[in-house]
């Protein structure tokens, strides 16, 4: 009576925490910020579903040469476009956030009740469900992240189905073969890789009879069983590939071809992101092997890192330890699996990464279930053999439970830029690794402006592609820049996230514009400014040196840049405007002094080897292009010109052969 009390007691826990939760999203939502993705994959949404209301006239969604969005089923961002229409939904972001905050539900649901499969404990359950929204990278993306955390909610849904499923072998209902399919389908109509739950599946079949040969020999010995295990694998099959295309436009073109390509896109992503990692800029594409195992090590908190390796250590040596295996153990050693296979199958492959641990995010939830099965096991062995030892692990427990929690709670939204201790914490993390990759940080200043300029009519410049946030103010005008480049525009306020800048400008400080309102913060770490121009000189003079007038330009961006004096651009356009008047030594000022703010500035550089290249010198000009192109390998300004000065020195080698 008293057992089954507690286990009542442990399950109204787990139900009580898993509630509370989903209030506390449905209070956060509406308070989330908007990530550059949403900005990206919500305007292509739209074009799916009206690809769907024209009966396939509207082909938009098809065509997309330049984002590869039509290899995505986004499926959920699909959705929301679709209740949006529907309803005349006016805060079109809101309902991707709650969505968002829905599918983490799932994910806290889900995980805690595969945990329970696995350990009979609802205990471990609950503390497990606790981990997952009390681990930064992971929840952080509840709301906008659309992609990666229904994935996630879809591969647990597929673990716990594949479970269920080789449970019940040989005898598998079909309720449980239905819905597992339809799982699989879901997983598969958000991205691609969720056809690895087919290989899972299969996979973890074949181990499972070899295991236990007892069982593979009732159904080699059985007619009955061979084909209607057969007819459930069809099935299956059929309703994952199938139902997973439905709402996926171009896969729908070739059912069998265009799902397989898709996949090998997600395998090895064409488009290249410039990264800050380990201090230093570099294309997502030319990262080391090693970018994801160093990510996953400092941004994962120390709870679930020390009990994951505890539970690895434990494994193998039960897994010595006991023969024949016991089926409770096989399920776990399958969840490890799924744990392990993804992470090493991208670092074999070299599939392009970048942003972090995002694409990995799925791996997290069945992660952090075996760190609490493992810290939840060593207790129970402590308990039994140094009872005195256990409260000082509770205490450790919570200790390193709290870190995670005490950030999330101070840094809504920006949650979830988070690292460890072996990074040094967020403080050293920031200039050497890329911080606020997503923008959230960009919210903050754009409600603070809306507030500041109340009906006045303004143009705002950002960096990102955030113009959302202006969406329901006719008085703001939205116009984007890059950040260096942002006097090349006409604007009143500038909202700018600290991201994708050179490491070197953020620690030697020399990233700070003028006309800076207010910086704001994270964890001590500027993650966004806003400014307000209080003189257009700079605008002006690129403005006339671009219509010919390069005498007055000079002048206007001389008096910007006594104003601006972190300002590279305007001493690129000086030098530039300069270079074409023949003023040498005054070019020569600005290049150096261009080079003294940021000596990896790549149109710096480049105006150096057009100097030379002008001059005729080639040789010099080379050089300059081959150190530009070291910097950054995939500049084409310098490309086209290192092939048009190569091109020219043979020109006239020939000629003087000749």
């Amino acid at each position: 009576m008293n057992s089954t009390c507690r286990i009542w007691t442990e399950k109204n826990i787990f139900i009580a925490i898993l509630m509370v939760a989903g209030l506390i999203f449905l209070y956060l939502a509406p308070q989330s910020a908007a990530n550059v993705d949403e900005q990206l994959h919500y305007p292509h949404a739209k074009k799916v579903v009206n690809w769907y209301f024209t009966g396939g006239e509207d082909q938009s969604c098809l065509h997309t040469p330049h984002t590869n969005l039509k290899y995505y089923g986004q499926s959920v961002d699909n959705l929301t476009a679709l209740i949006n229409r529907v309803l005349y939904v006016e805060d079109e972001y809101l309902t991707r956030h709650y969505t968002g905050a829905l599918f983490f539900w799932l994910i806290l649901l889900l995980s805690g009740i595969l945990s329970h499969r696995l350990t009979g404990s609802w205990l471990t359950a609950t503390f497990t469900v606790l981990v997952l929204v009390f681990m930064p990278r992971l929840s952080g993306q509840a709301f906008g992240n659309l992609k990666d955390i229904p994935f996630a909610a879809g591969y647990m849904a597929g673990l716990l189905g594949i479970v269920h499923f080789l449970k019940e072998i040989p005898h598998v209902h079909w309720k449980t073969t239905i819905l597992t399919g339809f799982i699989f389908a879901f997983t598969i109509s958000v991205r691609a890789g969720g056809y690895i739950l087919l290989a899972y599946l299969g996979l973890g079949l074949v181990v499972y009879l070899l295991i236990y040969p007892f069982i593979f020999k009732q159904i080699i010995s059985s007619g009955k069983l061979k084909i209607n295990l057969l007819l459930h694998g069809i099935t299956l099959v059929l309703i994952s590939w199938i139902a997973g295309l439905l709402f996926w436009p171009y896969a729908l073109q070739n059912i069998l071809i265009h799902p397989l390509e898709g996949l090998r896109m997600m395998q090895h992503y064409q488009v290249s992101i410039r990264q800050v990692f380990e201090g230093r800029l570099i294309w997502s594409t030319d990262l080391p092997g090693y970018y994801l195992t160093k990510w996953i090590f400092i941004s994962t908190p120390l709870l679930v890192l020390s009990g994951f390796f505890l539970y690895i250590g434990n494994f193998f040596r039960e897994l010595i330890k006991n023969r024949p295996v016991p089926r409770q153990f096989f399920y776990e050693g399958f969840i490890l699996f799924a744990t392990l296979f993804p992470f090493f199958y991208v670092t074999a492959i070299g599939s392009n990464l970048y942003s972090g641990v995002r694409q990995m995010l799925f791996i997290f939830p069945p992660m952090a279930i075996l760190a609490v099965t493992a810290i939840f096991k060593c207790m129970e062995v402590l308990k039994r053999r140094h009872k005195k030892l256990t409260g000082g692990i509770i205490v450790l427990l919570a200790i390193l439970l709290i870190w995670p929690v005490k950030h999330q709670i101070s840094t809504f939204p920006v949650d979830y830029v988070y690292f460890n201790i072996l990074a040094g914490g967020n403080k050293n993390a920031w200039g050497n690794y890329e911080y606020d990759y997503y923008f959230h940080g960009v919210k903050e200043p754009a409600d603070h402006l809306k507030t500041l300029i109340g009906n006045e009519e303004i143009t705002v410049a950002m960096n990102s592609n955030l113009s959302n946030y202006f969406d329901q103010s006719s008085n703001i005008d939205y116009v984007y820049t890059r950040f260096h480049e942002r006097s090349s525009y006409d604007w009143d306020y500038g909202i700018f996230g600290l991201n994708y800048i050179h490491p070197y400008l953020l620690k030697n400080n020399l990233w700070q514009p003028e006309g800076i309102i207010k910086t704001f913060y994270q964890k001590g770490n500027p993650v966004a400014i806003l400014l307000k121009r209080v003189d257009k000189s700079d605008f002006y003079g690129i403005s006339e040196i671009k219509i010919g007038n390069l005498h007055q330009g000079i002048q206007l961006l001389k008096k910007a840049a006594q104003h601006d004096p972190n300002n590279v651009w305007l001493l690129v356009n000086l030098a530039k405007a300069k270079l074409e008047t023949g003023d040498i030594p005054g070019f020569e000022h600005d290049i150096e002094a261009g080079k003294k703010i940021h000596p990896y500035y790549e149109p710096v550089l480049l105006l150096e080897a057009t100097r030379y290249y002008k001059e005729g010198k080639y040789n010099a000009a080379i050089q300059k292009l081959n150190e530009l192109l070291e910097i950054n390998p995939r500049y084409m300004p310098a490309k086209e010109l290192l092939e048009t000065v190569m091109t020219d020195q043979k020109k006239i080698g020939r000629a003087m052969n000749e």
